[in-house]
């Protein structure tokens, strides 16, 4: 079993709230990012307030991210649409990323390493709070 890493422990670690590296070495891995997240991060890199934080944003992604992103495929595609039905049944939404990255965790069988109170809501999903 791996561990998925969620956009907002990378947030945290582009920003120099939390180390990457710490984290990693407290859990046992492997560890991987799902495209998704990176997905996530990098919409966040063009919506950043000035060029400095985009690049540093940019450097922290090619350095720490990149290495570590997996692909979403067509398992996962198929989780994605069960959780969203799932959730729609019970009255709930869920923004696409993070239904997207649950999903993945769910459909590898996988833990989920992430700040984000929005996975409580995902039954099944094994969460490791940093």
């Amino acid at each position: 079993m791996a561990i998925a890493i969620d956009t907002s422990v990378l947030i945290a670690a582009e920003r120099g709230f939390v180390t990457l590296a710490d984290l990693l070495e407290k859990e046992a891995g492997p560890f991987y990012v799902p495209a998704l997240a990176a997905a996530e991060y990098l919409a966040g890199t063009h919506l950043a307030g000035s060029e400095t934080t985009r690049e540093r944003a940019r450097r922290f992604y090619e350095a720490e991210i990149k290495p570590l992103v997996d692909v979403f495929d067509e398992a996962d595609a198929a989780a994605l649409a069960l959780l969203n039905a799932t959730l729609r049944r019970k009255g709930q939404t869920m923004k696409l990323y993070d239904a997207a990255i649950a999903a993945g965790a769910l459909a590898r069988d996988d833990s989920l390493l992430a700040l984000d109170n929005d996975f409580d809501r995902v039954t099944g999903l094994k969460l490791i709070r940093p």
